[in-house]
Order: structure tokens, then C-alpha cells, then sequence
């Protein structure tokens, strides 16, 4: 990179140079983010968690470039649509909570309670008599 005028400033250089650098990261995480190769073999869960990731990357970047245009982002359309995506990712995070921490009834052991239960009322014979005892 050129720097121009500021090539005797080495803290703004070091900054530019990283901030370019950190531009370049992001441009590759969007570009291998976007292959349709890796969204294919992905499960559910995993491609919801992907699409919410990539909606909450995109919108937060154009925050930030909002932010460099000297920009409120407060005031547009963003901050509403990452306000939507983080009730979206609660609401994932519910559902995939209720799959995995659900308890799940056991049909069989189920089935056997209820035969044996069956069988249990049916050969006992149960008497409405008062029972006294002599003193």
C-alpha cells in the first residue's frame, strides 16, 4: 500500500494496514460462506444456524459502512433488521432446545406398564365390605 502524505506516520500506517487486512479476512469468510457446496451438506439445524450467521454478518457490515459514511445507523432500516435476526436466533435456539432437552416416552415400557396394570385390577378382586375386628 501507498500512504502518501502519511508516510512518516507509522501508527496510522500500522492501522491502515490492518484494517486492510481485516477487510480482505472478511471478504474471503463471505466468499467461502456463499459456496453452495458446503450449505448442501449441512443439516437443518446447521443451515439455520448458517443463514442467521450470514443475515447478522451481512447487516452488522453494512452498520460499519454506514459508520464510515459518517452515518446514524440507528436511524435506517438495519437496526430493525439485526433487532428481527436476534429474535430469530432465540427463536432457533428454543426449538432446537425442545428437540434436545424434551423428554421422550419410552412406547414399550409405556405399553408394559399399562398390560401389567390391566392384569393387576383384573385378578384382584376388590370388596366394598367393612372388615371388623374382634377385641
Amino acid at each position: 500500500m501507498e500512504f502518501g502524505d502519511l508516510k512518516d506516520d507509522k501508527v496510522i500506517q500500522e492501522k491502515l494496514t490492518s484494517f486492510h487486512e481485516s477487510v480482505e479476512k472478511i471478504g474471503d469468510l463471505i466468499n467461502t460462506l456463499l459456496n453452495a457446496d458446503i450449505y448442501d451438506k449441512l443439516s437443518l439445524k446447521e443451515k439455520v444456524d448458517y443463514d442467521l450467521f450470514l443475515a447478522y454478518s451481512l447487516n452488522t457490515l453494512y452498520w460499519l459502512y454506514l459508520r464510515t459514511k459518517n452515518e446514524d445507523p440507528s436511524k435506517s432500516d438495519v437496526k430493525n433488521q439485526l433487532g428481527r435476526i436476534k429474535e430469530y436466533m432465540k427463536k432457533a435456539k428454543q426449538a432446537h432446545e425442545r428437540q434436545t432437552i424434551r423428554p421422550k416416552l419410552d412406547q414399550e415400557a409405556a405399553g408394559r406398564f399399562i398390560k401389567h396394570g390391566i392384569n393387576f385390577k383384573n385378578d384382584q378382586q376388590v370388596s366394598n365390605k367393612i372388615i371388623k375386628f374382634s377385641d
